[in-house]
């Protein structure tokens, strides 16, 4: 026989309305008397009808995140977002698609179609800033449907909207502080121009104006043959400057993310360039393979994880009705120092 809300209220000795509150983490419900319910919940074998549940409410419990390609960041930043959704019953419907080609408006789409209460959108590099986009349009038009949405990792100009981002200005001032100090001062920047979404701008500004405070001229190595490999981007783009005389007395290197610092770092190594003894290296992301690569990466740390819980808490707020002006959420980041600098 399945056990119901009102067996549960009755062993635990509170009301039916108590025990649905304490089931959806209400704030009005006492730590306590919320622990001793879900005690008796679960000791009764009691599991919620979420398909009654949404018929009352008319939501789905359900939440669509639109990204790029499957990569290790969006993976753990998907992650965190999950954490914070399962305590409230929902669940993550993830729409991946290749970075070249990617057809957000489809992956949009297919999602509202299924009736999911918000979106988590990591916006495309290539029209994040263009005014006038499709991409815009679509995210105005999302804004009329009411249809809540977070931008993750970007901020998105001319769309009035939550976003939850790291400090990437902040974490590429702090990267080259760090170099400037170590008294280098042919740094090279290397990133990909093709991938310039805010996340990639505010990086390469902060990049150039530390240099500049300094009186550092900055040098940018900007990859020139775009692929779905960013490692490889960085591995060709290295070797070639280093066979150019412009590079020549160039000591450290800043990648504008940890897996473009990994193929620097294969580059240096075909090219007999010790590291750090000859070329510093950082990164910019703070993955785990970091600290396994040979020497370990220094690399500025990004909170990952928080991204995407934060995003997801700001969502949760936004479904329940929440009207305050949209929040825009910057996250700070850590400078690990390992053996590449």
């Amino acid at each position: 026989m399945t056990t119901t809300m009102k067996d549960v209220a009755r062993r635990a000795g509170v009301d039916v309305s108590t025990v649905s509150l304490a089931m959806n983490n209400d704030p009005r419900i006492r730590m306590e008397t919320r622990a001793r319910i879900l005690t008796v919940a679960t000791e009764l074998g009691y599991r919620k009808n979420l398909l009654a549940r949404g018929l009352r409410s008319g939501k789905s419990f359900t939440i669509g995140a639109v990204v790029g390609s499957a990569t290790p960041f969006w993976a753990e930043a998907l992650a965190g977002a999950q954490s914070v959704l399962s305590d409230h019953d929902y669940h993550l419907i993830l729409d991946y698609a290749p970075d070249a080609g990617r057809r957000e408006e489809t992956q949009i789409e297919a999602l509202t179609a299924k009736r999911v209460d918000g979106l988590l959108i990591a916006p495309p590099d290539s029209e994040a800033l263009d005014s006038d986009s499709e991409t815009l349009r679509r995210y105005r038009s999302l804004k009329e449907q009411k249809v809540p949405f977070v931008f993750l990792d970007r901020f998105i100009p001319g769309v009035d909207a939550d976003a939850v981002a790291v400090d990437d200005f902040a974490a590429a001032c702090q990267a080259t502080e760090y170099l400037i100090a170590q008294k280098h001062r042919r740094i090279a920047y290397l990133y990909p121009p093709h991938r310039m979404n805010t996340a990639q701008r505010d990086r390469r500004e902060g990049y150039r104006q530390t240099m500049e405070s300094h009186g550092v001229e900055p040098l940018f190595w900007a990859t020139t043959k775009p692929g779905n490999d960013r490692r490889e981007e960085a591995w060709e783009e290295t070797r070639n400057r280093l066979n150019e005389s412009e590079s020549s007395g160039v000591t450290a290197i800043l990648a504008a993310t940890d897996s473009m610092a990994v193929g620097v770092l294969r580059a240096l190594h075909e090219s007999s360039v010790r590291v750090p003894e000859q070329m510093a290296l950082i990164g910019c992301g703070g993955a785990a393979f970091a600290e396994y690569l040979q020497p370990p990466l220094s690399a500025v740390a990004l909170p990952i994880r928080e991204l995407g819980a934060q995003a997801a808490r700001l969502l949760l707020l936004r479904i329940e009705g929440d009207v305050s002006p949209p929040k825009r959420v910057l996250l700070p980041t850590q400078l690990i120092i390992r053996g590449s600098c």
